[in-house]
This record gives structure tokens, sequence and C-alpha cells, in this order.
């Protein structure tokens, strides 16, 4: 009975912190996705993408959803021909999720997904990235020169010894 008592307490103890961690990263992420929406881009962006206008951005500001849902407002207006505020009356005055707007509107829920990656993917943050990648790829290039370099050097080493001890059989 005491050992059960035990039990409870450790596991208690050892998930408690797993869940406070994760909830700081659910807000941590939304941070960061509110953070990208608010940049002045964004909407520029948003804009271009899916040739929404200065009154359709206006519209959903005015909508009480979050800038970070903007781009899919956009991509499900685009993809189904249906203007800006009619998905934003679906979710707001109707209170349909995102998926269920996509289904009633005839399209695959995974538009909602791949709006939302695409802005992502056009940020600041993925430059960086790339630009980051493309430095690690040259000095991965860089070391393996060095390699090969140190590699033939090694083996003409190699080569002078094995001439020097036949010059010395000789002898």
């Amino acid at each position: 009975m005491n050992n059960k008592l035990i039990l409870s307490v450790l596991v208690l103890a050892l998930t408690n912190p797993m869940l406070a961690r994760a909830e700081d990263e659910i807000t941590a992420a939304e941070t960061q996705i509110t953070e990208e929406a608010t940049q002045p881009d964004y909407e520029a962006r948003l804009k271009e993408k899916y040739s929404l206008t200065d009154e359709q951005i206006q519209a959903m500001k005015d909508s009480k959803i979050s800038e970070s849902q903007f781009a899919v407002v956009g991509a499900l207006s685009k993809e189904s021909g249906k203007t800006v505020d009619e998905i934003l009356k679906m979710r707001t005055e109707d209170k349909m999720g995102w998926g269920k707007i996509a289904k009633e509107l005839g399209l695959h829920p995974s538009t909602i997904g791949q709006a939302v990656s695409g802005m992502n993917r056009q940020d600041a943050k993925a430059h960086e990235k790339h630009e980051s990648r493309d430095s690690k790829k040259e000095m991965r290039e860089a070391r393996k020169e060095e390699r090969k370099q140190m590699r033939a050097e090694k083996k003409e080493e190699r080569k002078q010894a094995k001439a020097q001890r036949k010059d010395k059989k000789v002898q």
C-alpha cells in the first residue's frame, strides 16, 4: 500500500514538469506565429500571394481572428472563389472550424496547412536558415578538399620513404 502511494507521488512529480514544458512550448509557438504575422511585409506577402485588397485585409482585422490566420482565409478564398467576407462569416458568425469550412467549400483540409506553411517558408528566418545551410555546405566542401590534400601529401611522403628504404638496400 505504501509503495503504491510512493509510486503515484513519483509519477505525478515526473509528469507535472512535462506538462508545464509542453504548455510553455505551445505558448512560445503561438507567440512566434503572432510575431511573424505582425511583421510589416506579412500583409504585403498576403496581398501578393492571395490577390487580397486593403479592404479585405481590414475586414480580416476587424473580424477578431488572429493575424496568423489571415493566410488561411486568403487561401480558402482564392481556392474556392468565395469572398473573404463569406469565409469570415462562416468562421465568426457560423462558428465553423477551418477544416469544416474547407470541406464545405469543396476543398481538402490540407489547403489550410499549405497556406500557413507557405507563408512561413518565405519569412526572414527561413532565408537565414538557407544561408546558414549554404555556408555549412561550403565549410564541409572546404574540409573535404583539405582532407584530400592531406591524403595526397601523406601518399607522397610514403612514396619518398619507400624510395629511401629502397636506396638503403641498394647501398
